[in-house]
């Protein structure tokens, strides 16, 4: 009997122990700074903080802007553009090229690309070019004033802002006008084109007929003009084949 009893408590603090530890065990998992270091679900957890450590740093550099490559004509070019037409602007590249390299190509690619299309325009239609470069620069100073009013609220530069809209859009209908009248002496002379008298037409077609026959008989008289003389051993070997004796 003492033997018996003897056992039943033997089994009962085993069977205690055995609930304490499930506790722990169970408290542990609530808590993982309770867990002790040789836990393999904290391992776990652990790689998985590392993995995702690492697609955030992934994530970082795939949002990170590459930095643009400009050469040195692009960035005088674009800097002697800006300060001729937007010195404020061109003060703020010279601090970019400072503290922002990435920003700076960026802006030094955007006034180079701006400068080129004036060059362009100017080429084709000068007097088209002043128009769009106001625009260029009224553009260019919104774009940096509200930047500024952004990080200001200045109630002065607000105004400024909007007058500098007012002025865009003038500027805008003033192109339009421009491109209306263009399209208007275009539209003329094509009227003028379509309504030309019976005797301008005969004219015409006679001088259309005149340049084609004088065409016609050109060409004709260098079809009829003879042969080039031949080379003198293609002479010679002529006259051995005309003397050769028939077979």
């Amino acid at each position: 009997m003492t033997d018996f009893l003897t056992h039943l408590k033997a089994r009962a603090k085993s069977l205690s122990c055995v609930v304490m530890v499930g506790v722990v065990c169970l408290v542990s998992c609530a808590n993982p700074a309770m867990a002790s270091n040789s836990d393999p679900d904290q391992g776990e957890d652990r790689v998985s903080d590392k993995q995702r450590s690492e697609q955030r740093l992934d994530a970082r550099k795939a949002q990170r802007p590459t930095l643009l490559k400009v050469t040195a004509d692009q960035q005088t070019t674009a800097l002697e553009f800006a300060k001729e037409h937007h010195p404020e602007l061109a003060a703020l590249l010279d601090r970019l090229q400072k503290n922002s390299p990435t920003q700076f190509a960026r802006g030094i690619r955007e006034v180079h690309l701006a400068a080129q299309r004036l060059e362009r325009i100017g080429q084709r239609q000068p007097a088209r070019r002043e128009a769009e470069l106001k625009k260029w620069k009224l553009d260019s100073e919104i774009r940096l004033l509200t930047a500024k009013w952004v990080m200001s609220q200045d109630p002065e530069l607000k105004q400024k802002i909007q007058q500098l809209l007012r002025e865009r859009y003038e500027a805008r209908i003033d192109r339009l006008k421009a491109e209306r009248n263009r399209v208007a002496e275009r539209l003329q002379q094509l009227d003028q084109q379509i309504g030309m008298s019976t005797e301008e037409m005969e004219a015409d077609l006679a001088a259309d007929w005149e340049r084609l026959t004088r065409q016609a008989a050109a060409a004709a008289k260098d079809r009829k003009r003879p042969a080039k003389n031949v080379s003198p051993n293609n002479k010679n070997q002529k006259s051995k084949t005309e003397k050769r004796p028939k077979a």
